[in-house]
């Protein structure tokens, strides 16, 4: 399955994005698997992986790639910026090599700008829905564990949260949001954001020891956001494999 050219600018982009800081941080790597995995075969995705991750391999390929179609440079800028606040807030360098990136597709610097608070203020709204997500979690069954507390204070240190909504986020996990209330803000996504929230949540889970309870969080919420449950065989960590989640 050969990448068409706006997913070809998208994984390029996104990896000279997250190493624009000379280092691969856990929230961009898991967000460059997530785009491989969805857009590639399994015998490509260690080929991609490699370019990915090899800066000097991405500026070579960059500079040789011809523009994708006008109608995607937006869509695909949104992706890319995402990877940019993956673990939070977006660095200088990463905003200059965003500029970069915005210039090659004949973006001016002023219109990225207001996009770039569109869709910071958009993934904020969607982070709130993955904090929500595992907040709730935590109290199934028995009461966070200080273990919990400070993974969960490691959640939100990486999300891309304004102080206030941080500070509000981080309170939830003793008044965890209820999963109708977490429907309901998914409810407001387009469906493009809905499941990139929930491929977020799902990789936040893949090392958690309640995978059952997570799963049946999940069903709940797809239930209630009117979402079919054929969506956890998307989800990494959700699907079943012999009758068990993988």
């Amino acid at each position: 399955m050969p990448l068409n050219a706006e997913q070809e600018w998208t994984l390029v982009s996104c990896g000279l994005l997250a190493l624009a800081d000379r280092v691969l941080t856990g929230g961009e790597a898991a967000r460059l698997l997530s785009l491989v995995e969805a857009y590639l075969d399994p015998e490509e995705q260690d080929l991609w992986m490699d370019l990915v991750c090899d800066k000097g391999a991405l500026e070579a390929h960059f500079d040789h790639m011809r523009p994708p179609p006008q109608e995607a440079s937006l869509r695909l800028l949104e992706t890319v910026w995402n990877t940019a606040l993956a673990d939070g807030d977006a660095s200088l360098s990463e905003i200059r090599i965003f500029e970069r990136i915005g210039e090659r597709l004949s973006i001016e610097k002023s219109q990225l700008a207001v996009h770039r608070k569109t869709w910071t203020y958009a993934a904020m709204e969607r982070a709130e829905v993955i904090a929500g997500f595992v907040a709730n979690l935590l109290h199934r069954g028995a009461r966070p564990t200080d273990e919990d507390r400070t993974t969960y204070e490691s959640l939100i240190a990486r999300l891309p949260l304004s102080k206030t909504r941080r500070e509000r986020m981080l309170k939830s996990i003793d008044a965890p949001p209820t999963v109708e209330a977490i429907a309901e803000f998914l409810r407001r996504f387009d469906h493009q954001h809905q499941m990139e929230t929930l491929r977020t949540i799902a990789h936040e889970l893949l090392r958690t020891d309640r995978r059952a309870a997570a799963r049946e969080q999940m069903t709940e919420v797809l239930t209630a956001s009117l979402l079919p449950q054929s969506i956890l065989g998307e989800l990494p960590g959700f699907a079943k494999t012999g009758g068990a989640a993988s």
